[in-house]
């Protein structure tokens, strides 16, 4: 079974919520994709987290809403609509799909990442 290693390409279902058991700030879980272990400063903490993860696997995540940007550094999230008054927020990974990313993609994603700066996930 393909385990999340570096230059995979990682399709995740991502959710969030306001509690550990109710996933009610997205309506539905959204789709999130990347390349395991393209970051400038190595691994980003999100990918620490999924580290030898295979398909079904999930990750939940508890953080301060300060503390997306440092979490997730250069990955790009689908948008999240926090409420203003939020602060601790709670996010739940399923890994849906692990595959060899092709060198073009590679190529292109280390591209983005340099036009992105320390961190793309605010945008």
């Amino acid at each position: 079974m393909e385990k999340i290693g570096p230059l995979k390409k990682v399709f995740l279902s991502m959710e969030v919520g306001t509690t550990p058991e109710s996933m009610d700030l997205t309506p539905q879980p959204s789709l999130f994709e990347f390349i395991y272990g393209l970051g400038t400063n190595g691994l980003t903490p999100i990918e620490f987290h999924l580290a030898d993860k295979t398909v079904e696997d999930e990750v939940r995540l508890q953080i301060n809403r300060e503390q997306i940007p440092q979490v997730f550094q250069h990955l790009i999230l689908p948008p999240i609509k926090i409420p203003e008054d939020m602060d601790l927020l709670y996010l739940r990974f399923r890994v849906m799909e692990i595959i060899p990313a092709e060198q073009r993609e590679v190529i292109k994603a280390l591209a983005e990442i340099a036009d992105c700066g320390e961190d793309c996930c605010s945008h």
